[in-house]
């Protein structure tokens, strides 16, 4: 059963011819309508349309019958002609392809039978004009061999290039085959064999030893009768078997002859034999006397040799090859062998010198240019003669700086010295004035001043500083500065004090030498690092710091301390005399050392008992002035010789621009001699670079590292006294200035860098023993504290005689007292921090201060003249009256405080003590408070 068709899809249309109408039918039947009869009418149908069919053709053609007619005819006629076409087109394929009869196969058969003989024809061609090509071989190489067996070198060398042209046009059907294989490589064989006999002839020929050079213009022919001439060898020798003889030539020449007679003295001969055999021999001779022109004679005899017997035989390429390869060499022999290390290294010697310059000079001009034919304009010795001004000055530089280096890094013993004088300078910042404190007579229940005193100055002795020794005799005197007493009226405080120089009696008792008996004889620690810069902590001020309550203690009984601040109420010049600290380091006067004086103080009811221990605490404001000679000072002698070297330099750089030997060079503004001054900074720059770096170990001593900033101190001394001789030069003057300048910074930078390890070594001490000198009522802890306060007393004690003969007077105070500063100061504020200081603590307190009293011996060279410890350690009045506070009543603390005796101590320190060291009264709180209304102002 059909498919149905869904009624949206667009209908079949309905047939239009028979068939298709039938089978329209057929396939619109189902099971139900199909029959017989319906199949029956479908072919009767089928019938009557075929019938149709029929009849309608029958009627056509019937319809225009004559036209029909012709057509069929007309059919007839062309089916006829096809069939007689096929007949003849069947008739002329078989005459043309018949295997027998046929054109083609004939055609081929021939055309084949003609190929195989011209091939054959081809053949017997080419083997024709191969065998006539090899005979001509064959005969061209039978003459080379014949040649070659001969000896005619020469003539074989030309039977070879007309060979070898035959062997470029061989054709190539004859290359690959075995004869002429064969025959190539016996022509090869004999090729090399003649290259071979025409090196050994040019070996024989020119003949090139260590010490001679020998020419042979004729050789004879290995195993022949012929003879042959060096020309005829050199024009027949191949370019490349040429090129390498003439490359040894040309390096034995080269070092064994121009090199060697150019670098030491020899004796040059020249002969000829009568075989015409030339020969050259060099012979080294004694250097005793000799003129090094004759060096340049002789290398201009070798190359006339050169010339005469080899380069003019040379073939035109080869000879310019060689001689341009020749030239250079030869310039750079003249400069490099003769020139350069002939350049003098002292003055005296450029005269000759530059004859022999001269004579190198013309031997370019005459010898190598004209003989090489080398351009003219090259002139490389005459630019190097015209420069040989500044090759001079670089040599010497050279030198000069190279000898500086090694006297500066050679290990010598720094403690070997001279003496020098100080000559401080403006940019010296090193305390010079010292205070003197003298005093009159007073009645023995004033002050206790019952020693003898006097009013005038310290008692200036060389004996004492070490004058008697035996001065190095390279040490020269310089005049004294004027002596100036000053009477103005300004307080000391307000005077940049320069440094001293007073008697030094027997060390042993002035600068405490012997003090050392008294200590424990423990090990003195090393020094240690420090972190602290003691030139930077800024002046203490008096200000009012506010406290927090501290602990309470019992407050304790006054004393006769309080009748001692009247003491303070002196007055100098008319002026009140202020209290406060010394800086560490003021500024001194130039050239100048002045000594202050102190006048006689008035008497007040005070006991000795009390007085004595402040017989050392006196201002020193309380002082008047005067000026002392200048300092010695120990000093390297490698400074010496360094600074030797440095004026040597300038005085060589003077001579030389003085002699007029070199013109001024055109279009430069470089005058002779300017190279050699810039090396007398460069020594200076040197030595200040080298030396701290070499001996950094070495400085780590106290006494080589003040050595050594001594030696920078004398020699910026010594620059400004060279500067002072220098007229014309205002770049070396600018260039030594910033030396000195350099010299003076670096010599005071190690001056205080030593003194901060001292101090940072003394205060390490302190810090590590005494540990804030807390808890010192219990016996161990006071032992350990009193343990720290020796060690540290030991290690000021011990650097001073290690000191003493290095450094200044003043700077050797400055130094002392700095680091005895230090320790002062460490205890100042270890002790005033404590929150809380018992009875029994401030009295072990009191007493480990007074350890330190023993320094003061170090600052007095006279036993019978009071100490000027003030002078150089800031913090000795404060400490020297810390001691007593810590066992005063509050009656004295107030009592000095109304009388200015206290202004070294800030409000705060104050207030500080005061609440640790008594209990929490009403007295207490007034004291107190009176102090925070800060110090009482002195009338004028």
């Amino acid at each position: 059963m059909a498919f149905p068709v869904p009624d949206h899809l667009p209908k079949r249309p309905t047939p239009v011819d028979v068939s298709s109408t039938i089978l329209y039918k057929i396939d619109s039947a189902t099971k139900d309508t199909l029959n017989s009869s319906l199949a029956a009418s479908w072919i009767h149908e089928l019938d009557e349309s075929i019938q149709a069919t029929k009849q309608s053709i029958h009627d056509r053609i019937q319809s225009d019958l004559p036209k029909f007619r012709r057509q069929l005819e007309t059919a007839k006629s062309v089916q006829t002609r096809f069939n007689s076409l096929t007949n003849r087109v069947d008739s002329l394929n078989d005459a043309i392809s018949n295997p027998e009869t046929g054109i083609l196969p004939t055609l081929l058969a021939t055309l084949q039978a003609h190929s195989i003989l011209a091939q054959e024809s081809s053949d017997v061609q080419i083997i024709y004009e191969g065998f006539h090509y090899l005979l001509q071989c064959k005969d061209s190489f039978s003459l080379l061999t014949s040649l070659a067996q001969l000896g005619k070198l020469p003539e074989a060398v030309v039977a070879v290039q007309e060979f070898d042209h035959l062997m470029e046009r061989m054709p190539i059907f004859v290359q690959d085959t075995q004869v002429a294989e064969d025959l190539k490589r016996k022509f090869n064989a004999t090729k090399a064999r003649l290259q071979d006999q025409l090196s050994d002839a040019y070996t024989r020929t020119i003949i090139i030893s260590s010490t001679q050079i020998c020419v042979n213009p004729v050789v004879r022919v290995r195993q022949s009768d012929t003879m042959l001439e060096l020309p005829s060898i050199l024009h027949s020798l191949s370019p490349a078997s040429l090129s390498n003889h003439l490359s040894t030539l040309r390096r034995d020449l080269l070092v064994h002859f121009i090199d060697r007679s150019l670098k030491q003295p020899c004796s040059l001969s020249i002969t000829f034999s009568e075989s015409q055999e030339a020969k050259v021999v060099l012979t080294p001779t004694s250097p005793n006397n000799e003129d090094l022109g004759s060096r340049l004679d002789n290398a201009s005899k070798i190359l006339d040799f050169l010339s005469s017997n080899i380069l003019c035989h040379l073939p035109r390429n080869e000879f310019v090859q060689l001689s341009r390869s020749l030239s250079k060499p030869v310039t750079s022999s003249v400069l490099d062998n003769l020139l350069l290390p002939a350049l003098p290294s002292s003055f005296g010697l450029l005269p000759s010198y530059l004859g022999l310059l001269k004579r190198a000079v013309s031997f370019e001009e005459r010898d190598i240019s004209k003989l090489f034919e080398s351009d003219k304009n090259e002139g490389t010795i005459k630019a190097w003669a015209d420069g040989v001004s500044g090759h001079y000055e670089r040599r010497r530089r050279i030198e000069i700086l190279e000898s500086a280096r090694k006297e500066i890094l050679e290990h010598d013993d720094p403690m070997i010295t001279f003496e020098a004088i100080s000559d401080d300078g403006p940019e010296t910042s090193l305390p010079s004035v010292v205070p003197v404190q003298i005093e009159d007579d007073v009645p023995d229940d004033a002050w206790g001043f019952d020693e003898p005193g006097t009013a005038n100055p310290v008692e200036q002795s060389a004996d004492g500083w070490g004058f008697d020794d035996d001065i190095d005799e390279d040490v020269e005197a310089e005049p004294e500065g004027d002596t100036h007493i000053d009477t103005s009226g300004k307080e000391p405080m307000d005077i940049d004090p320069p440094e001293m120089t007073v008697a030094d009696p027997d060390p042993a008792d002035a600068w405490g030498w012997n003090d050392e008996d008294e200590l424990p004889a423990e090990e003195i620690p090393e020094d240690n690092p420090w972190d602290d810069d003691p030139w930077s902590d800024p002046p203490e001020t008096n200000s009012v710091l506010e406290s927090p309550p501290l602990p309470v203690v019992p407050a304790k009984a006054a004393t006769r301390l309080e009748r001692l601040a009247s003491k303070n109420k002196k007055h100098v010049n008319g002026h009140s005399a202020q209290i406060s600290s010394l800086p560490s380091s003021p500024a001194p006067a130039s050239g100048q050392t002045i000594i202050f004086t102190p006048p006689s103080p008035k008497p007040e009811p005070i006991s000795k008992s009390t007085a004595k221990r402040f017989n050392s605490t006196k201002r020193p404001a309380d002082v008047v002035t005067t000026i002392a000679p200048r300092e010695t000072y120990k000093v390297p002698k490698r400074t010496k010789r360094v600074l030797k070297m440095v004026e040597t330099v300038i005085d060589e750089s003077k001579l030389f621009y003085a002699s007029k030997l070199f013109p001024m060079p055109q279009g430069s503004s470089a005058t002779p001699g300017t190279v050699l001054s810039q090396c007398a900074p460069s020594i200076l720059d040197l030595y200040q670079a080298l030396y701290p770096n070499k001996f950094c170990e070495d400085l780590k001593s106290p006494e080589l590292a003040m050595l050594f900033s001594n030696s920078c101190i004398y020699m910026a001394d010594s620059v400004q006294r060279i500067e002072d001789t220098i007229f014309g030069q205002p770049v070396l003057k600018e260039r030594l200035k910033d030396c000195r300048h350099q010299l003076q910074i670096l010599g005071n930078s190690w001056f205080h860098d030593t003194v901060d390890q001292q101090r940072q070594h003394v205060d390490g001490i302190l810090v590590e023993g005494a540990q804030g000198f807390t808890y010192t009522g219990d016996q161990d802890r006071y032992d350990e504290c009193e343990t720290a306060v020796n060690e540290a007393l030991k290690a000021i004690k011990r650097l001073a005689p290690r000191l003493k003969g290095i450094l200044t007077k003043s700077k050797y105070y400055s130094a002392i007292g700095s680091v005895a500063d230090a320790a002062l100061s460490r205890i100042l504020r270890d002790i005033i921090a404590l929150p809380d200081i018992p009875e029994i603590e401030s009295h072990r307190l009191s007493e480990l201060c007074r350890i330190l009293n023993a320094m003061e011996g170090l600052f007095s060279e006279d036993p019978d003249q009071p100490s000027f410890v003030v002078a150089y350690v800031p913090s000795w009045l404060k400490f020297s009256y810390l001691s007593e506070l810590l066992e005063a009543s509050l009656a004295d603390i107030s009592y000095l405080f109304e009388q200015g005796a206290l202004v070294d101590f800030q409000v705060n320190e104050l207030v500080n003590l005061v609440r640790a060291l008594f209990a929490d009264t009403s007295l207490r709180t007034n004291t107190i408070n009176k102090l925070l209304n800060g110090h009482p102002v002195a009338p004028q």
